[in-house]
């Protein structure tokens, strides 16, 4: 990716002189003839996520983050005036990927500028939902609470057997009319939940451990487990309600429905595009000079 940042910043520098498209009085470096511009020091910036994230959180560093990219681009138009001195620029293997690399850079930039054709409308984005209100719902959960016998990372067979037997001795005093959330507080080891009588609130499917998940789903509401072993030790679940799938309201999930109806619309361009730019420019592609290479290699 840092490579990548170097070519582009490099296809900008080399194809497109800066001096075209800055003001004077905007000047913050030069080179040769080449000319750097605050409006493309931004642009620098918007390519470097890291800078803009400590820019936000401290922006007394502005100054040294400006510097910075300066320097780079500084160094860079150096290295390039040089090698273009000593004629790399006109050598043939360097001409062609310079070429790639302009096509490549050319083929993002058209992109970004079709896609930021698009324009998406409040009712087309409703439509959109009802069509696929099934992405957007929570999946079935279950109200339970627990009490954890906690068995530690790597614990030999003997340490678990112990932590059954304690865990079975819980569950049958349970059984015989002890109070679910008063055992929980006495005897759970997860300090979190046992204060609230081992409340763990909804657990929607997903969201937790499979063996653990599979095993809660099955219960009745009122329902005690025996003993479920898992990665923690072994738990004793009771399940208080059950809790449906929801789909939830257009409002409620109304910037992902636009993240997901913008992704689709950039796609459907993007296949109308190239099916079109195909019918104009005609690509051939000759697979048989490709195997006939690889033949070739192997012999």
């Amino acid at each position: 990716m840092k490579k990548l940042k170097l070519i582009v910043l490099f296809l900008v520098t080399l194809f497109f002189p800066l001096s075209l498209l800055g003001e004077e009085n905007n000047l913050v470096a030069e080179v040769g003839t080449y000319k750097l511009f605050q409006e493309e020091l931004n642009f620098l910036l918007e390519e470097e996520p890291q800078l803009r994230q400590i820019l936000k959180t401290k922006p007394e560093l502005k100054d040294e983050v400006y510097k910075s990219l300066i320097e780079r681009w500084v160094n860079i138009t150096l290295l390039s005036l040089q090698a273009q001195k000593e004629g790399l620029d006109k050598e043939p293997q360097i001409q062609k990927r310079l070429d790639e690399l302009k096509k490549m850079f050319l083929a993002e930039e058209y992109l970004k500028h079709k896609i930021g054709e698009i324009r998406i409308e409040e009712k087309s984005l409703k439509e959109y939902y009802e069509k696929n209100k099934n992405k957007y719902k929570t999946p079935e959960g279950v109200k339970v609470k627990h009490i954890l016998v906690y068995v530690p990372e790597k614990a030999d067979n003997a340490t678990f057997q112990k932590a059954l037997s304690k865990a079975n001795q819980i569950y049958s005093k349970i059984l015989k009319g002890a109070n679910f959330e008063e055992m929980a507080k006495v005897y759970s080891d997860d300090t979190a939940s046992k204060v609230k009588g081992g409340d763990l609130g909804i657990i929607r499917k997903g969201e937790t451990i499979p063996e653990f998940e599979r095993e809660i789903f099955k219960l009745k509401v009122g329902e005690i487990s025996k003993p479920i072993r898992s990665p923690y030790g072994y738990h004793i679940v009771k399940v208080e309600k059950k809790v449906p799938a929801e789909i939830l309201s257009f409002d409620k999930v109304k910037n992902l429905v636009e993240e997901d109806y913008r992704r689709e619309q950039e796609k459907i361009l993007v296949e109308n595009l190239i099916k079109e730019l195909r019918q104009i420019y005609q690509p051939k592609i000759y697979l048989e000079t490709i195997k006939k290479e690889t033949s070739d290699g192997a012999k």
